[in-house]
């Protein structure tokens, strides 16, 4: 029980830094764009206006670099943000993986048939493996219908 309460604690926070996660790429790309738009208003403007070469407060050439150091770090950040974002999945993946069973020291294996079936008998036999193995078969012995009949035939016999 209660690895499935940390699972589901593991589930809410992963929702919750999702969203964080896709808000900050958001607006690294929203700055991103506004420091291209902004460049190539300082450019347009030297080139087709005829303004003067610093007329945006600095020149063009520091302009450029200005805006190649901020993709730089946006780049740098984006990059940070998805490979955190890789180790919380690697995370989840190792909550969500199958603890194993023992008994007697010696670790299960399961195999059920058929599988997918729910309800009725199902006999448990235990095969040695090795010393360190053991198989646990369960085979189907009475189908559910079997034992209670089908939904129609129990409603039929309440009326």
């Amino acid at each position: 029980m209660e690895g499935l309460k940390n699972q589901d604690e593991f589930v809410e926070s992963k929702k919750e830094i999702h969203k964080k996660y896709s808000r900050l790429i958001q607006i690294i790309f929203v700055v991103g764009l506004i420091v291209v738009l902004w460049t190539g208003i300082v450019f347009s403007g030297i080139l087709f206006w005829g303004y003067a070469y610093a007329w945006a407060g600095l020149n063009l050439d520091t302009w450029l670099l200005v805006a190649s150091i901020i993709i730089s770090i946006l780049i740098i950040l984006e990059i940070a943000l998805y490979f955190r974002y890789n180790d919380i999945e690697r995370e989840k993946a190792e909550i969500e993986k199958p603890k194993p069973e023992f008994i007697q020291g010696k670790r299960v294996h399961a195999f059920t048939f058929p599988k997918g079936v729910e309800g009725g008998v199902f006999s448990k036999t235990y095969v040695e493996m090795d010393d360190h193995n053991v198989l646990r078969l369960r085979a189907l012995m009475v189908h559910p219908g079997e034992l209670w009949g089908s939904r129609e035939e129990q409603n039929d016999s309440e009326i």
